[in-house]
Protein backbone atom coordinates (compact mmCIF):
# COMPACT_ATOMS: atom_id res chain seq x y z
CA UNK A 1 0.00 0.00 0.00
CA UNK A 2 1.40 3.39 -1.23
CA UNK A 3 0.48 6.17 1.41
CA UNK A 4 0.98 9.98 0.08
CA UNK A 5 1.30 12.67 2.41
CA UNK A 6 -0.14 15.89 1.96
CA UNK A 7 1.55 18.94 3.25
CA UNK A 8 2.35 22.60 2.93
CA UNK A 9 5.56 22.81 3.89
CA UNK A 10 8.85 21.30 5.28
CA UNK A 11 10.17 22.97 8.54
CA UNK A 12 9.69 23.35 12.54
CA UNK A 13 6.14 22.66 13.37
CA UNK A 14 3.24 20.23 14.89
CA UNK A 15 1.74 19.06 11.72
CA UNK A 16 5.26 18.34 10.25
CA UNK A 17 6.05 16.53 13.44
CA UNK A 18 3.05 14.50 13.11
CA UNK A 19 3.31 13.47 9.68
CA UNK A 20 7.19 12.80 9.86
CA UNK A 21 6.98 10.60 13.25
CA UNK A 22 3.46 8.68 11.67
CA UNK A 23 5.39 8.11 8.25
CA UNK A 24 8.25 6.74 10.37
CA UNK A 25 5.76 4.79 12.17
CA UNK A 26 3.93 3.40 8.79
CA UNK A 27 7.05 2.08 7.26
CA UNK A 28 7.47 -0.25 9.68
CA UNK A 29 4.49 -2.25 8.77
CA UNK A 30 4.33 -4.89 6.14
CA UNK A 31 4.20 -3.72 2.63
CA UNK A 32 3.82 -0.08 2.87
CA UNK A 33 5.40 2.45 1.28
CA UNK A 34 5.21 6.20 2.07
CA UNK A 35 5.80 9.49 0.85
CA UNK A 36 5.44 13.19 1.58
CA UNK A 37 4.11 15.67 -0.98
CA UNK A 38 5.15 19.09 0.10
CA UNK A 39 2.65 21.94 -1.63
CA UNK A 40 5.00 25.22 -1.76
CA UNK A 41 8.44 23.62 -3.01
CA UNK A 42 10.75 27.11 -1.79
CA UNK A 43 9.70 25.25 2.39
CA UNK A 44 10.67 21.87 1.21
CA UNK A 45 14.19 22.15 3.28
CA UNK A 46 13.76 19.40 5.66
CA UNK A 47 17.03 20.54 7.78
CA UNK A 48 15.62 22.15 10.64
CA UNK A 49 13.18 18.75 10.98
CA UNK A 50 14.51 15.57 12.24
CA UNK A 51 16.18 12.94 10.34
CA UNK A 52 13.29 11.23 7.38
CA UNK A 53 14.58 7.89 6.45
CA UNK A 54 15.36 6.98 2.82
CA UNK A 55 12.56 5.15 2.47
CA UNK A 56 10.22 8.03 2.66
CA UNK A 57 10.45 9.91 -0.29
CA UNK A 58 9.89 13.65 -0.35
CA UNK A 59 7.71 14.83 -3.46
CA UNK A 60 7.39 18.88 -4.50
CA UNK A 61 7.30 20.66 -7.88
CA UNK A 62 10.90 20.98 -8.10
CA UNK A 63 13.74 20.46 -5.29
CA UNK A 64 16.25 23.05 -7.78
CA UNK A 65 16.07 26.90 -6.67
CA UNK A 66 16.76 28.73 -9.42
CA UNK A 67 13.49 26.50 -11.16
CA UNK A 68 11.26 27.78 -8.48
CA UNK A 69 13.00 31.39 -9.26
CA UNK A 70 11.73 30.69 -12.94
CA UNK A 71 8.70 29.57 -11.87
CA UNK A 72 7.72 32.31 -9.61
CA UNK A 73 8.45 35.16 -12.44
CA UNK A 74 6.78 33.34 -14.17
CA UNK A 75 3.66 33.06 -12.15
CA UNK A 76 3.96 37.03 -11.43
CA UNK A 77 4.05 37.94 -15.39
CA UNK A 78 1.17 35.87 -16.17
CA UNK A 79 -0.57 37.70 -13.42
CA UNK A 80 -0.31 40.79 -14.76
CA UNK A 81 -1.96 39.25 -18.30
CA UNK A 82 -4.74 37.28 -16.45
CA UNK A 83 -5.24 37.96 -12.17
CA UNK A 84 -7.32 35.49 -11.80
CA UNK A 85 -5.35 32.36 -13.04
CA UNK A 86 -2.37 31.33 -11.02
CA UNK A 87 0.40 29.52 -12.77
CA UNK A 88 2.37 28.12 -10.05
CA UNK A 89 -1.03 26.45 -8.23
CA UNK A 90 -1.91 24.99 -12.09
CA UNK A 91 1.59 23.43 -12.34
CA UNK A 92 1.39 22.56 -8.52
CA UNK A 93 -1.75 20.73 -9.45
CA UNK A 94 -0.68 19.21 -13.01
CA UNK A 95 2.82 17.69 -10.90
CA UNK A 96 0.53 16.84 -7.78
CA UNK A 97 -1.78 14.51 -10.21
CA UNK A 98 0.88 13.26 -12.79
CA UNK A 99 2.94 12.04 -9.75
CA UNK A 100 0.36 9.92 -7.71
CA UNK A 101 -0.62 8.58 -10.89
CA UNK A 102 3.08 7.45 -11.55
CA UNK A 103 3.60 6.01 -8.31
CA UNK A 104 0.54 4.68 -8.49
CA UNK A 105 -0.77 5.81 -5.29
CA UNK A 106 -3.32 3.75 -2.81
CA UNK A 107 -4.56 6.18 -0.93
CA UNK A 108 -3.64 10.61 -0.22
CA UNK A 109 -3.37 11.55 3.16
CA UNK A 110 -4.19 15.60 3.19
CA UNK A 111 -3.12 17.37 6.53
CA UNK A 112 -3.39 21.09 4.84
CA UNK A 113 -5.67 23.99 3.33
CA UNK A 114 -3.92 24.17 0.18
CA UNK A 115 -4.05 20.39 -0.46
CA UNK A 116 -8.10 20.44 -0.65
CA UNK A 117 -8.72 21.18 -4.12
CA UNK A 118 -5.69 18.77 -5.61
CA UNK A 119 -6.47 15.79 -3.33
CA UNK A 120 -9.98 16.20 -4.80
CA UNK A 121 -8.99 16.13 -8.09
CA UNK A 122 -7.04 13.01 -7.85
CA UNK A 123 -9.89 11.39 -6.47
CA UNK A 124 -12.57 12.85 -9.05
CA UNK A 125 -9.66 12.33 -11.75
CA UNK A 126 -8.22 9.17 -10.90
CA UNK A 127 -10.68 7.58 -8.62
CA UNK A 128 -7.44 7.86 -5.84
CA UNK A 129 -9.34 7.56 -2.61
CA UNK A 130 -8.50 10.32 0.54
CA UNK A 131 -8.61 11.06 4.02
CA UNK A 132 -7.93 14.49 5.56
CA UNK A 133 -7.06 15.43 9.09
CA UNK A 134 -8.26 18.84 10.81
CA UNK A 135 -5.54 20.47 12.30
CA UNK A 136 -7.46 23.74 12.51
CA UNK A 137 -6.50 24.99 8.73
CA UNK A 138 -10.43 26.45 8.52
CA UNK A 139 -10.30 28.02 11.99
CA UNK A 140 -9.96 31.88 10.49
CA UNK A 141 -13.60 31.38 9.09
CA UNK A 142 -14.50 31.76 13.00
CA UNK A 143 -12.64 35.42 13.24
CA UNK A 144 -14.61 38.27 13.14
CA UNK A 145 -14.86 40.55 9.96
CA UNK A 146 -15.05 37.40 7.79
CA UNK A 147 -16.39 38.68 4.44
CA UNK A 148 -19.73 36.75 2.98
CA UNK A 149 -17.33 35.66 0.14
CA UNK A 150 -14.64 33.95 2.30
CA UNK A 151 -17.93 32.02 3.73
CA UNK A 152 -18.81 31.00 0.17
CA UNK A 153 -15.51 29.89 -1.18
CA UNK A 154 -14.82 27.79 2.08
CA UNK A 155 -18.36 26.51 1.80
CA UNK A 156 -17.85 25.23 -1.41
CA UNK A 157 -13.87 23.35 -0.26
CA UNK A 158 -16.14 21.64 2.63
CA UNK A 159 -18.93 20.50 0.26
CA UNK A 160 -16.29 18.86 -1.61
CA UNK A 161 -14.14 17.55 0.92
CA UNK A 162 -17.61 15.99 2.40
CA UNK A 163 -19.10 14.48 -0.53
CA UNK A 164 -15.74 12.62 -1.66
CA UNK A 165 -13.44 12.31 1.97
CA UNK A 166 -13.05 8.39 2.80
CA UNK A 167 -12.87 9.75 6.35
CA UNK A 168 -12.20 12.69 8.54
CA UNK A 169 -10.16 13.23 11.34
CA UNK A 170 -10.50 15.43 13.92
CA UNK A 171 -8.42 16.08 16.98
CA UNK A 172 -11.42 18.13 19.35
CA UNK A 173 -14.83 18.94 18.67
CA UNK A 174 -13.13 22.37 17.98
CA UNK A 175 -11.55 21.32 14.96
CA UNK A 176 -15.40 20.98 14.14
CA UNK A 177 -17.08 24.24 14.58
CA UNK A 178 -15.60 25.68 11.03
CA UNK A 179 -18.51 23.09 9.16
CA UNK A 180 -20.84 24.21 11.77
CA UNK A 181 -20.37 28.04 11.11
CA UNK A 182 -20.85 27.46 7.26
CA UNK A 183 -22.90 24.74 6.73
CA UNK A 184 -25.58 25.27 10.09
CA UNK A 185 -27.98 22.37 11.16
CA UNK A 186 -26.56 19.46 10.74
CA UNK A 187 -24.70 16.82 13.46
CA UNK A 188 -20.71 16.09 12.25
CA UNK A 189 -19.57 14.56 15.57
CA UNK A 190 -22.65 12.11 15.07
CA UNK A 191 -21.92 11.35 11.48
CA UNK A 192 -19.65 8.05 10.24
CA UNK A 193 -17.50 10.31 8.08
CA UNK A 194 -16.36 11.58 11.09
CA UNK A 195 -13.34 10.18 13.48
CA UNK A 196 -11.49 11.31 16.37
CA UNK A 197 -8.00 10.02 16.40
CA UNK A 198 -4.88 11.97 18.17
CA UNK A 199 -1.70 13.16 16.94
CA UNK A 200 0.80 10.56 17.61
CA UNK A 201 4.01 11.01 18.94
CA UNK A 202 6.83 8.51 20.17
CA UNK A 203 7.97 8.34 23.96
CA UNK A 204 11.18 10.00 24.87
CA UNK A 205 13.65 8.16 27.26
CA UNK A 206 14.02 10.85 30.01
CA UNK A 207 17.44 11.24 31.19
CA UNK A 208 17.63 10.87 35.12
CA UNK A 209 18.96 13.46 37.48
CA UNK A 210 20.49 11.98 40.49
CA UNK A 211 20.21 15.37 42.74
CA UNK A 212 17.42 16.94 41.15
CA UNK A 213 16.78 20.91 41.57
CA UNK A 214 20.12 20.87 43.66
CA UNK A 215 21.20 24.21 41.35
CA UNK A 216 17.85 25.30 39.48
CA UNK A 217 14.68 24.17 38.92
CA UNK A 218 13.82 24.93 35.18
CA UNK A 219 10.77 26.01 33.39
CA UNK A 220 10.77 25.83 29.66
CA UNK A 221 8.38 26.83 26.84
CA UNK A 222 8.59 25.94 23.28
CA UNK A 223 5.79 27.74 21.16
CA UNK A 224 5.08 29.93 18.27
CA UNK A 225 6.81 33.43 18.83
CA UNK A 226 2.83 35.03 18.58
CA UNK A 227 1.43 37.47 21.33
CA UNK A 228 -1.51 34.66 22.04
CA UNK A 229 0.69 32.27 23.42
CA UNK A 230 0.84 34.49 26.64
CA UNK A 231 4.62 35.08 26.50
CA UNK A 232 4.10 38.38 28.18
CA UNK A 233 2.12 37.08 31.34
CA UNK A 234 5.11 34.03 31.66
CA UNK A 235 8.14 36.80 31.61
CA UNK A 236 6.32 39.36 34.15
CA UNK A 237 5.68 36.35 36.40
CA UNK A 238 8.81 34.98 36.47
CA UNK A 239 10.16 38.16 37.22
CA UNK A 240 8.63 38.85 39.91
CA UNK A 241 9.25 35.15 41.36
CA UNK A 242 12.85 35.88 40.67
CA UNK A 243 12.39 39.79 42.26
CA UNK A 244 11.28 38.11 45.31
CA UNK A 245 14.41 35.82 46.15
CA UNK A 246 13.28 32.62 44.30
CA UNK A 247 16.54 32.36 42.51
CA UNK A 248 16.59 28.45 42.50
CA UNK A 249 14.44 28.93 39.14
CA UNK A 250 15.84 29.06 35.25
CA UNK A 251 13.20 30.12 32.52
CA UNK A 252 14.13 29.08 29.21
CA UNK A 253 12.33 30.30 26.26
CA UNK A 254 12.37 28.81 22.72
CA UNK A 255 9.96 30.64 20.03
CA UNK A 256 10.36 31.19 16.06
CA UNK A 257 10.00 34.81 14.44
CA UNK A 258 10.42 38.63 15.95
CA UNK A 259 8.06 38.97 18.64
CA UNK A 260 9.32 37.06 21.55
CA UNK A 261 13.52 38.99 20.61
CA UNK A 262 11.78 42.39 20.33
CA UNK A 263 9.39 41.71 24.21
CA UNK A 264 12.65 40.68 25.65
CA UNK A 265 14.53 44.04 24.39
CA UNK A 266 11.76 46.55 26.59
CA UNK A 267 13.42 45.73 29.78
CA UNK A 268 15.89 44.95 31.66
CA UNK A 269 14.82 40.61 32.70
CA UNK A 270 16.19 39.02 35.30
CA UNK A 271 19.39 37.02 34.26
CA UNK A 272 17.70 33.72 35.14
CA UNK A 273 15.46 34.25 31.86
CA UNK A 274 17.04 32.92 29.10
CA UNK A 275 15.75 33.08 25.57
CA UNK A 276 16.86 30.73 23.54
CA UNK A 277 15.72 31.49 19.57
CA UNK A 278 14.00 28.95 17.61
CA UNK A 279 14.73 25.06 17.82
CA UNK A 280 15.24 22.15 15.11
CA UNK A 281 15.19 20.47 17.86
CA UNK A 282 12.27 20.74 20.64
CA UNK A 283 11.96 17.34 22.12
CA UNK A 284 16.11 17.77 22.99
CA UNK A 285 15.32 21.32 24.54
CA UNK A 286 12.23 19.74 26.82
CA UNK A 287 14.14 17.02 28.05
CA UNK A 288 16.22 19.23 29.85
CA UNK A 289 13.30 21.22 31.44
CA UNK A 290 11.62 19.75 34.43
CA UNK A 291 8.00 22.03 33.62
CA UNK A 292 6.82 22.62 30.66
CA UNK A 293 4.54 25.88 30.05
CA UNK A 294 2.11 26.91 27.48
CA UNK A 295 -0.16 30.39 29.01
CA UNK A 296 -1.94 30.51 25.27
CA UNK A 297 -4.90 32.55 25.12
CA UNK A 298 -6.42 30.19 22.24
CA UNK A 299 -5.31 26.37 21.34
CA UNK A 300 -7.17 23.51 19.86
CA UNK A 301 -4.98 20.61 20.25
CA UNK A 302 -1.48 22.06 20.57
CA UNK A 303 1.49 20.04 19.87
CA UNK A 304 3.80 21.23 22.54
CA UNK A 305 1.41 19.42 25.13
CA UNK A 306 1.54 16.46 23.28
CA UNK A 307 5.73 17.34 23.01
CA UNK A 308 5.42 17.65 27.08
CA UNK A 309 4.27 14.41 27.75
CA UNK A 310 5.80 12.51 25.73
CA UNK A 311 9.10 13.64 27.44
CA UNK A 312 7.81 12.83 30.61
CA UNK A 313 7.37 16.51 31.97
CA UNK A 314 4.46 18.37 34.15
CA UNK A 315 2.45 20.67 32.24
CA UNK A 316 1.12 24.44 33.45
CA UNK A 317 -1.08 25.78 30.80
CA UNK A 318 -4.53 27.42 30.25
CA UNK A 319 -7.50 25.51 30.41
CA UNK A 320 -8.22 26.17 26.87
CA UNK A 321 -9.34 24.07 23.67
CA UNK A 322 -8.58 20.66 24.60
CA UNK A 323 -5.92 20.94 27.36
CA UNK A 324 -7.36 19.79 29.83
CA UNK A 325 -8.29 16.28 27.76
CA UNK A 326 -4.47 16.53 26.86
CA UNK A 327 -3.36 16.42 30.72
CA UNK A 328 -6.03 14.13 32.20
CA UNK A 329 -4.21 10.89 33.16
CA UNK A 330 -7.38 9.45 35.03
CA UNK A 331 -10.40 10.80 36.28
CA UNK A 332 -9.55 14.01 38.36
CA UNK A 333 -5.80 13.16 37.70
CA UNK A 334 -3.88 15.69 35.52
CA UNK A 335 -0.27 16.05 34.12
CA UNK A 336 0.17 19.96 35.81
CA UNK A 337 -1.96 22.36 36.48
CA UNK A 338 -4.49 24.02 34.50
CA UNK A 339 -5.27 28.08 34.70
CA UNK A 340 -7.68 29.34 33.40
CA UNK A 341 -7.86 32.77 31.48
CA UNK A 342 -8.90 36.04 32.86
CA UNK A 343 -11.84 38.76 32.13
CA UNK A 344 -9.68 40.25 29.13
CA UNK A 345 -9.28 36.65 27.76
CA UNK A 346 -5.57 35.97 28.09
CA UNK A 347 -3.93 33.96 31.00
CA UNK A 348 -4.40 34.47 34.54
CA UNK A 349 -0.96 35.77 35.78
CA UNK A 350 -2.71 34.98 39.31
CA UNK A 351 -3.09 31.30 38.81
CA UNK A 352 -0.29 31.13 36.53
CA UNK A 353 2.10 32.24 39.60
CA UNK A 354 0.70 30.14 42.30
CA UNK A 355 0.90 27.18 39.84
CA UNK A 356 4.40 28.01 39.92
CA UNK A 357 4.98 28.30 43.31
CA UNK A 358 3.07 25.47 44.15
CA UNK A 359 6.03 23.63 42.33
CA UNK A 360 9.17 25.64 43.06
CA UNK A 361 8.20 24.81 46.92
CA UNK A 362 7.39 21.53 46.75
CA UNK A 363 9.55 19.03 44.38
CA UNK A 364 7.05 16.21 45.35
CA UNK A 365 4.54 17.66 43.40
CA UNK A 366 6.56 17.80 40.62
CA UNK A 367 7.54 14.16 40.29
CA UNK A 368 3.80 13.30 41.10
CA UNK A 369 3.13 15.03 37.67
CA UNK A 370 5.80 13.51 36.06
CA UNK A 371 4.35 10.50 36.59
CA UNK A 372 0.83 11.68 35.51
CA UNK A 373 2.20 12.97 32.33
CA UNK A 374 3.30 9.37 31.53
CA UNK A 375 -0.13 8.17 31.48
CA UNK A 376 -1.04 10.82 30.08
CA UNK A 377 1.08 10.60 27.16
CA UNK A 378 -0.42 6.80 26.52
CA UNK A 379 -2.98 7.93 24.04
CA UNK A 380 -0.83 10.01 21.94
CA UNK A 381 1.82 7.45 21.17
CA UNK A 382 2.37 7.48 17.93
CA UNK A 383 2.46 3.27 17.83
CA UNK A 384 -1.91 3.43 18.73
CA UNK A 385 -2.17 6.99 15.97
CA UNK A 386 -0.27 4.68 13.56
CA UNK A 387 -2.77 1.80 13.98
CA UNK A 388 -6.00 3.19 13.85
CA UNK A 389 -4.81 5.51 10.51
CA UNK A 390 -3.66 2.06 9.18
CA UNK A 391 -7.28 0.97 9.56
CA UNK A 392 -8.73 3.64 8.19
CA UNK A 393 -6.20 3.53 5.18
CA UNK A 394 -7.74 -0.35 4.48
CA UNK A 395 -10.96 0.80 4.89
CA UNK A 396 -11.28 3.41 1.97
CA UNK A 397 -8.94 1.31 -0.63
Amino acid sequence: MHIVFYISRLGIGGVQTFVIQLAKELITMPNVKVSIFCHYPEQADVSSNEAIPSEIELLTLSKQKYAIVLINKLRNWIKKIAPSFDFKEWLTTRYFLKIVQKNKVDIIHNNILPGDENVYRAQQELGIPYITTLHGAYKHILREGVSEEEKRILKITLEKLLATASSIVYLSPGNIRPFEKVIPNRSFLQEKQFLKIYNGLAAQQVPKKEEKWKDKLIFGMVARGHEEKGWIELLEVSQELLTAGYEQIELRLFADGDYLAKLMKTKDWHPNIKYMGATHAPLTEILNFDVGLLPSYYEEMPFTIIEYLACGKPSIATNVGAIEEMLRAAPNQYAGILIPLNEANKASKEHLKAAMLALIEDPNLVLKYAEQSKKAFEKFDVKNTAKQYYKLYQEAR
